[in-house]
């Protein structure tokens, strides 16, 4: 269950930063104003998603011990990397695949622990 727990939170904040991103995309060549931030609805939903994930990562530090459940988070730059490859048409380049391989190994290690 901890497991499932760490995906659906670093699923969350992933979302909540791809949103951000989002936001400030939308935001070009506009001044930044108060008015603008509270009218963004890609802000609104990077802070649902962020607040969420908070609420899952509170569940994952019940289950887990912090020691393996913090570096588990790295799999948030494997999401996000993938994500911004689709979303925002960024370049994933032979590093990016190496590290995320590592990330991946990484994380089946301490899954076996």
């Amino acid at each position: 269950m901890g497991f499932l727990l760490v995906i659906l939170a670093c699923l969350l904040t992933s979302a909540g930063q791809l949103f951000q991103k989002q936001a400030v995309e939308s935001w070009r060549g506009e001044p930044l104003s108060l008015a603008l931030l509270i009218r963004s609805p890609w802000l609104w939903a990077a802070v649902t998603s962020l607040g969420l994930g908070i609420i899952f990562w509170l569940l994952v530090l019940q289950q887990l011990p912090v020691s393996i459940a913090y570096p588990m988070l790295s799999l948030n730059f494997v999401f996000i990397t993938l994500a911004s490859r689709i979303w925002f048409h960024e370049i994933i380049d032979a590093r990016h695949c190496i590290g995320i391989l590592l990330i991946i190994a990484g994380i089946v290690v301490l899954r076996g622990h």
